[in-house]
């Protein structure tokens, strides 16, 4: 017996509505599993290459986990894939919420969209069948707006709904897909390919079962499991409880406290990812002023405090927690008074307090708070409209535009009222905005003027708010990985975080086998990347992996009853990490369209602060990268040998 998935998938035409159900076997599983390693699989198969990623022809995607749905703990995440917008290349991002069950409860893997609707349309998907329905009294709506509407239409309780709003319907290439009244899959500017479809939103739910191979085995692991992940240490509690304090001894020793999962497990518990903000800003680990100032003299201490973990959660009115997750790191707030008294919404993340905060020089948490709901409701990536934002801040500074180009607005560091209307204008696509709001590659086309040294990402795509000067493992993914300018696949920390040497003899020996410090950390990251492939593809949380040994070939192994070792695995993370690589080489993506942006890697090293006169030597851990996992340098693909080893 098998269990884990459904077995089958669809593909809808939404021109045409044919509805193909495919069911393609248990040894399909066993090589992609699910996730964006089925996504990956199907789009390299059934998409034509060359294809505009707003043509109709252009696939888009959304996958479950293997392990979602079957109690597994962190498995409720949802996988977007498709041709990115934003990079021409491989665009994956994901959420959690409790959107990933229900659509494997409509008795599918994942859902494939393709053609375009001859009008605005939405879909109701169930194990019973697909019903298309008009969206024009949607169109315009905003993500929670049209969640609700379409909620009051269907008379289930556990329908859980994806959306684009504004953002996706303006073709905004930094737009994303969101569930749960603002959880957002953000990255690689997926919404503007589901808005270029005519498709406002999709509902999910259903009766289907998901089943266990092993259910008891399965209810043991997560006995076990769940008895060490609620041990709270005393260290850990002292540091979380001093975080300010450590995070200035960093700042002015340079001597790190290793980071453990179980310390991560704590600060999560009681502030969500807004915890970091003050160690971030401080460490050097969150970029300042496009990546061009320093934490703690451009932004102060005190200004990333008031942007910080309990300053943060005296909004929140309850907690968030995603579909079988222990930790519960969100949270919902209100804001009670002042002058965006009123607004609610999910917390703000530490990404978000970054882009919005030290990127932006700004300390004003309500208006952080306002932008992100903006952005949640609009469905607009908030790593990249901060990257935008300080882009064009950066451009006016310069003299490269004007008060003629931004509608009279002037804009400056920190100016937390002028960075909520130009978001205004960002969703809306109106003015300045409408240059912005494809992201700050194309918007440094657009402006021209020597525009493009201001303008940070990787391959098009905005970067998160890991300076890579800190963590050169992030330089590494920022450029190597499919997709570009992501900070949740792997980085130095990340990799140790996992416990790879410990869970995979195959890692452990192919990073003890090597000599050099630099060789071994690549090695180190490859290895972090091989397992997050299959983290994503098991609908399982990067936070969950990064609080606790996960027991991942243990869940695996019982919910599908393959019994397959640790290093077979592995290797199949490996497969999926080079197959989504394979779709980068086959539309012409070579390694010098995904290069960093000159700040990331000092190519004019700061001058003060705890990243003062780095550089990193990219070129040679690019170099080494490619060949731990046996890429083609000229390329970008993996090599003929490569596909061959992993069949694909």
């Amino acid at each position: 017996m098998t269990g884990g998935y459904t077995g089958k998938y669809c593909i809808i035409n939404l021109g045409s509505q044919a509805v193909e159900i495919v069911e393609p076997g248990d040894a399909f599983y066993r090589k992609y599993l699910s996730g964006y390693g089925l996504g990956a699989a199907v789009i390299l198969e059934r998409q034509k290459p060359g294809l505009d990623p707003l043509s109709p022809e252009n696939f888009l995607g959304f996958c479950s986990g293997l392990l979602t749905g079957t109690k597994a703990f962190f498995s409720g995440r949802f996988m977007v894939v498709g041709k990115s917008p934003l990079t021409g290349g491989w665009g994956d991002a994901n959420a959690g919420g409790f959107l990933s069950r229900e659509l494997k409860r409509s008795g599918y893997d994942a859902i494939f969209f393709t053609g375009k609707a001859a009008t605005h349309t939405w879909l109701d998907i169930t194990e019973q069948g697909i019903t298309f329905h008009d969206a024009t009294k949607l169109w315009g709506e905003d993500i929670i707006e049209t969640e609700r509407r379409i909620k009051d239409k269907i008379e289930d309780k556990w329908t859980q709904i994806v959306s684009i709003g504004k953002g996706g319907e303006n073709l905004s290439r930094i737009s994303g897909i969101a569930t749960d009244r603002g959880r957002i899959a953000a990255r690689s500017g997926l919404g503007a390919v589901m808005g270029s479809k005519n498709l406002k939103a999709v509902a999910f739910h259903g009766q289907a079962k998901v089943s266990v191979a092993k259910p008891d085995e399965l209810k043991s692991i997560n006995r076990k499991f769940l008895e060490d992940y609620k041990k709270s240490r005393l260290s850990d509690r002292l540091t979380v409880r001093h975080m300010h304090t450590v995070s200035k001894i960093i700042a002015r020793t340079g001597i790190s406290v290793p980071s453990q999962p179980s310390m991560l497990r704590e600060l999560y518990k009681q502030y969500g990812t807004p915890g970091l903000t003050v160690y971030a800003a401080l460490t050097g680990d969150m970029p300042i002023k496009n990546w061009g100032g320093v934490g703690g003299t451009d932004y102060s201490y005190e200004s990333a405090a008031r942007n910080s973990d309990k300053n943060v959660t005296r909004h929140q009115k309850r907690k968030y927690a995603c579909q079988s997750c222990p930790l519960g790191c969100g949270g919902i707030i209100d804001i009670k008074k002042g002058r965006f008294e009123g607004t609610q919404g999910h917390q703000p993340e530490y990404e978000t307090l970054g882009a919005f905060g030290g990127l932006l020089l700004n300390d004003d948490l309500d208006t952080i708070i306002e932008l992100n709901e903006m952005c949640n409701r609009a469905g607009i990536d908030t790593i990249s409209a901060g990257g935008v934002m300080a882009f064009a801040i950066e451009c006016f500074e310069n003299g490269l535009i004007d008060t003629t180009d931004t509608d009279g607005l002037k804009l400056e560091w920190g100016q937390a009222d002028i960075l909520v209307q130009l978001l205004e204008k960002i969703i809306d696509r109106k003015g300045i905005g409408d240059t912005l709001a494809d992201g700050v590659k194309i918007a440094a086309e657009k402006i021209g003027k020597g525009s493009e040294k201001f303008a940070m990402h990787a391959g098009g795509q905005e970067l998160p708010m890991h300076d890579s000067r800190l963590d050169p493992g992030y330089a590494i993914a920022y450029e190597c990985e499919p997709t570009p300018g992501r900070h949740t696949i792997s980085c130095y920390l990340y990799a140790g975080l996992f416990g790879i040497r410990q869970s995979f003899p195959a890692a452990n020996s192919m990073i003890k086998k090597t000599k050099g410090k630099m060789a071994k950390n690549v090695r180190l990251h490859a290895a972090g990347s091989f397992y997050m492939q299959l983290v994503n593809c098991a609908g399982m949380c990067l936070f969950g992996a990064m609080t606790s040994r996960l027991p991942l070939v243990e869940y695996f192994n019982a919910v599908t009853g393959w019994d397959l070792s640790a290093d077979a695995y592995f290797k199949t993370g490996e497969r999926i990490l080079s197959l989504r690589k394979a779709f980068n080489a086959r539309e012409g993506i070579r390694p010098e369209d995904h290069v960093l942006s000159g700040r990331a890697i000092g190519e004019t090293p700061l001058a003060s602060g705890p990243l003062k006169g780095v550089t990193i030597d990219i070129q040679n851990l690019r170099k080494e990268f490619f060949k731990v996992v046996g890429w083609d340098m000229a390329t970008g693909g993996p090599t003929p040998d490569k596909m061959k080893e992993l069949g694909i």
